[in-house]
């Protein structure tokens, strides 16, 4: 008898022991509390463990699954630390579909969704990226560092930041683009707001492209290594990453670190293309600890390195481009109060650029000949922003507050090749500071069960200045009066609607209205060298406000292994800022322009995307875009607008192989400027390109063997600056291991 109570006493013990390790939690809506179904909790990226039930609740086992990731159609997936005690986790709303997440890893798993875009070559880089997306360009002076442009929106008239964080490129040339600094190994996903309704969180109202990093995990130990080979160019290139954590999961690294280099790279017919060569090095690292409250706490820093950088398509190459990026973010809990937090993040970073011409035969060229032209820049820029949800006579809103200050400063020095003229120093930019300060607010609300509107406004304040009285007097001899504090409050404000038709389809539109003042460069630079059209270009601290109005409207059709969407847009731009011949344009060696208020301006277009599942593991993506833009006032095209351009994709999939077939292609672009800037027409071009990847080692290792351009076709892109043409045939060999 006491044997059997014994038993039974062990039995029950390790009962109790058992459901102690059951832990049951609900997922429900930020914003009207209600329980999320069918929500997916999973345990990795692929991993899904279960999901939750008709009242939003899951069991997992907590002694298995401490940190889970949580997904829901039409909600910003969660991370989450799960511990004793906690009963509810929150999703926040994100059914509007201005933003969208580009995954880049390799066979990602998961629902085709026509609003997500697949980089199935993980070796790509940024550049290359970017410029497969359907209403994204890129503006190319050469093999490294292109630009992107959001529907033919650049620099000034797109917001493109890193974590949410303004950074300011410091070379006057724009040798140094923002994406040049996040490599795809580091890159958690890309937000794209198009339309730029986004303004109660950009405070812009402009396309915003913001690349997430990757963030420390409460995860065990792993590591990635991964190498590629290009030919002929001689391209190779290093990575490595890992993300730990302690036995608890509250505190965690994540690391990584990569290495590029390239020679002068091949384009079609073996034609070797000059001062293409570049080299660089990227680390970044990031913290996270996690307390008991479940407040957590993040620490990031990225530095990059980029050397002897070719540029064929300029006057000088860029002999040295360093970055420090950091930040300090803290992630508040979910709470129910009617005021709360959700995150508040500082930054700190600093950009600096070296660039010269010594390599270059300055005798014989036809812009600044007979003079080297060594110059640098810097821009220095610290940041705070805290944003989260509030409740006011039982209205519910979500509120942004942004601020900014940064620092600018460019120079160059002209050195005679003539021993009898004297060596002249020239400040392009000189304690030129930006101060901005902006408050944004978003609403969310329900007009129905399937129709969803969304209202968002932002008010700016925004103050330029330069503190130096020799840079000031520049302008001052120029326009007959000091410039001093240019301060202005700008205003932007957006409506988005979304209409879940049926099951399968959904209508979205939005209007926009933004209030730009120009930059530091379109207010203070000097003698800032446009390749665009071989102007010098002088700042005009006197520019009115730049004001556009944005119309966009979408429809989408989904359906298990369908979806198409299409897009049209409309923007009207007033007092559009652009470069107007000065009062002495100088000769063909020195031809100035200063910025100016110049008219209206007119962007309009359309894009289109569609997945199909063709069954057998073949999949099929097509995506196309065209841009019409017109200086209305000049009564020509706007310059650097990419022609109708589109991209086929054939994917096949067995086991542990994927193969892809892959077809770039773009019209010819008669519509050309040739009042406000010197183009020329582009001719058509179709690009083939081939992919295999294979999986070895129970997934632990992948091989990608890609040959891209395989006709060797001689060719160069609209947006590519003095016509600089693209790579020929080139094969590249990459090999990733993951332990």
């Amino acid at each position: 008898m006491k044997h059997l109570i014994l038993i039974i006493g062990l039995l029950f013990t390790g009962a109790e022991a058992l459901m102690a390790q059951q832990i049951s939690v609900k997922v429900a809506d930020m914003t009207t509390k209600e329980p999320i179904v069918q929500a997916h909790i999973k345990d990795g990226p692929n991993s899904v463990i279960t999901v939750t039930d008709v009242n939003g609740m899951f069991t997992v086992d907590l002694s298995k699954y401490s940190h889970l990731t949580i997904t829901a159609v039409g909600y910003a997936p969660k991370n989450i630390h799960l511990q004793r005690g906690m009963e509810v986790i929150y999703l926040n709303p994100e059914v509007f579909r201005d933003q969208t997440e580009l995954l880049v890893l390799a066979n990602e798993e998961g629902e085709q969704n026509v609003h997500a875009y697949h980089n199935r070559t993980a070796d790509q880089g940024m550049d290359q990226f970017l410029d497969n997306i359907d209403g994204v360009s890129t503006t190319k002076r050469g093999a490294f560092g292109w630009e992107p442009a959001v529907r033919g929106q650049s620099d000034q008239r797109m917001n493109l930041v890193i974590d949410g964080m303004q950074v300011f490129k410091a070379c006057v040339d724009k040798m140094d683009p923002i994406t040049s600094y996040v490599e795809t190994n580091n890159l958690s996903k890309l937000q794209i707001d198009k339309s730029g309704s986004g303004v109660a969180q950009n405070g812009t109202g402009v396309s915003t492209v913001n690349l997430v990093t990757q963030k420390a995990e409460s995860a065990p130990t792993s590591f990635n290594f991964s190498t590629s080979y290009r030919a002929p160019d001689q391209y190779r290139t290093v990575s490595l990453s890992g993300n730990t954590s302690d036995a608890s999961g509250r505190n965690a690294v994540r690391f990584s670190g990569s290495y590029k280099k390239a020679d002068d790279f091949r384009a079609g017919n073996d034609r070797t293309i000059q001062n293409t060569q570049y080299e660089k090095l990227n680390l970044n690292v990031n913290y996270r600890h996690t307390f008991p409250s479940q407040h957590s706490l993040e620490a990031g820093y990225i530095m990059d390195k980029a050397y002897d950088i070719g540029y064929p398509a300029l006057l000088m190459d860029a002999t040295k481009a360093l970055a420090d990026i950091g930040q300090i973010r803290f992630n508040f809990a979910p709470s129910n109060n009617d005021f709360q937090f959700n995150t508040a993040q500082v930054y700190a970073n600093g950009v600096r650029h070296w660039m010269d011409d010594y390599g270059r035969d300055v005798a014989n060229r036809q812009v600044m000949r007979g003079m080297y032209m060594p110059m640098y820049g810097t821009t220095t820029t610290y940041g705070a922003k805290l944003n989260g949800a509030a409740t006011l006579f039982d209205h519910q809103f979500d509120w942004f507050m942004d601020a900014y200050m940064s620092d600018a400063f460019g120079d160059m020095l002209m050195e005679s090749l003539d021993p009898s003229i004297q060596d002249m120093l020239i400040y392009n930019l000189d304690e030129v500071k930006t101060n901005n300060a902006s408050l944004g607010f978003r609403h969310r609300i329900q007009l129905s069960d399937n129709v969803l509107m969304k209202i968002e406004e932002s008010i700016r304040y925004k103050t330029l200045r330069t503190d130096s009285e020799s840079h000031a007097s520049f302008f001052q001899g120029l326009y007959g009066e000091a410039p001093g504090t240019r301060a202005k409050f700008l205003l932007s404000g957006s409506g988005s609607v979304l209409w879940m038709m049926n099951n399968n389809w959904s209508l979205s539109g939005s209007l926009v209205y933004s209030e730009r003042m120009g930059n530091h460069m379109e207010l203070f630079g000097h003698y800032i060298y446009n390749y665009t059209d071989g102007f010098f270009y002088d700042g005009n601290p006197w520019l009115k406000t730049e004001r556009s109005i944005n119309t966009d409207i979408n429809a989408t059709w989904e359906t298990t292994g369908h979806s198409l969407s299409f897009t049209l847009f409309h923007k009207q731009y007033f007092n559009y800022i652009d470069g107007v011949l000065g009062t002495d344009s100088g000769s063909n060696d020195f031809r100035f322009k200063q910025y100016a208020n110049v008219g209206d301006a007119v962007i309009t277009g359309g894009e289109f995307r569609s997945f199909n599942d063709l069954g057998m593991m073949i999949t099929l993506e097509n995506r196309l875009s065209y841009l019409y833009a017109h200086n209305q006032t000049l009564d020509e095209p706007l310059p650097l607008m990419p022609p109708l351009k589109g991209n086929t994709t054939l994917h096949f999939h067995r086991g542990r192989n994927m193969f892809m077939a892959d077809l770039e292609w773009a019209a010819e672009q008669n519509r050309i400027a040739e009042i406000s800037s010197i183009e020329d027409q582009t001719g058509a071009y179709g690009i083939f390109n081939l992919t295999f990847e294979r999986r070895w080692m129970d997934g632990d290792l992948t091989s990608i063997v890609s040959l891209n351009n395989i006709l060797d076709h001689y060719y160069h892109t609209h947006t590519s600056i003095g016509n600089i043409p693209e790579a020929g045939r080139n094969l590249m060999i990459s090999l990733s291991y993951q332990f």
